[in-house]
Formats: C-alpha cells, structure tokens, sequence
C-alpha cells in the first residue's frame, strides 16, 4: 500500500471515529429536551428560554464531544442549573410582596437566590469530585446557562442576578 493511500486510510477512520464521538454527544444530551420543553411551556417569555435552551444543548454536545475532564463537569452543571431555572419560573406565580407604597417581585431575588446555590453546589462538587479547573468552567458555563432559560424573564437584571449569586455561591466556603 502507498503511503498516499495509508493517509487516506487514517483521514477517514479519524472521520468516521469524529463523527461517532458526535452522534454519542448529541444522543447523551438529547434529554436537556424534557428540561428545555416544559420550562418554555411555563415561561413568561418562550422564545427567549427556547433560544437559550438551544444554546445550553449546543454547549452541552459540544462539551460533551470534547470529552477529558469537561465532559465531567455537564451533568453536575445541568443538576445545579435547574435550581435557579425552578426559582426563576416560579417565581412569577408567587406575585409581589407590598408593604406601604413600596411592592417588589420575586423574580430577581429568586434568580439571585437560585443562582448562589447552584454555585455552591458546584463548588461542593468539584472539591468533592476532585475535578480540575476545566470541570469547574464546563459545569459553571452549564449551570449558568440552564439557570439563564428561566431568569430571562426579567431581563438582564434577573441574568446579572444569576451570574452575581452564582459567583457568590461558587467562593469556597470549606
């Protein structure tokens, strides 16, 4: 066989082995569906948690497709980034509260709340897990982004407040 031809050869196995690590990521994220569906179904505004739903499942398959210590840190990020995206959709069915001239909703406290928990359950995790620090950003990119599906519906403010809380959370308490 000519060397041309062993190249050729190796192109289209590293190919096809590519294309399969693909397929593997975007079967082993598709349940981010039964996440991404019913929080839209439920959000003030659903093209706003869909098209972040869409961007968490391309940060997902493409972490996943990655592979190495990344991979570890998306299922802990999805499990944590469900508390604020709870929170946040929650939080429009409770009302306000209205003490004298002043109301306040609860949708920014909530983000704000939801989001320094899920921070700190990734912190528990990854010194719990031993993950390294490129687990560490997978899982935080993932939970920040799953978080921001419900915190949307306030805008940047319920965003900043995820990201804040989410920071705040993360600080090592241990």
């Amino acid at each position: 066989m000519d060397s041309i031809d062993l190249d050729q050869v190796e192109r289209r196995a590293r190919a096809r082995y590519e294309r399969r690590r693909l397929w593997r990521a975007l079967w082993g994220f598709a349940p981010i569906a039964a996440i991404v569906v019913p929080a839209a179904l439920v959000a003030r505004h659903p093209s706003w948690t869909l098209a972040i739903g869409l961007g968490v499942f391309a940060l997902g398959v493409v972490l996943l497709w990655y592979g190495r210590d990344v991979r570890r840190g998306v299922l802990p990020g999805v499990a944590a980034g469900l508390v604020p995206l709870v929170f946040a959709l929650c939080a429009p069915h409770v009302g306000h509260i209205c003490t004298g001239d002043r109301c306040m909703m609860f949708c920014v406290p909530a983000c704000t709340v939801g989001g320094a928990l899920a921070g700190l359950a990734i912190g528990i995790v990854v010194h719990r897990q031993g993950l390294g620090g490129a687990a560490l950003v997978a899982a935080s990119l993932v939970a920040l982004a799953t978080g921001a599906m419900g915190c949307a519906c306030v805008g940047f403010a319920g965003v900043a407040g995820l990201a804040l809380g989410f920071g705040l959370g993360l600080v090592r308490p241990w």
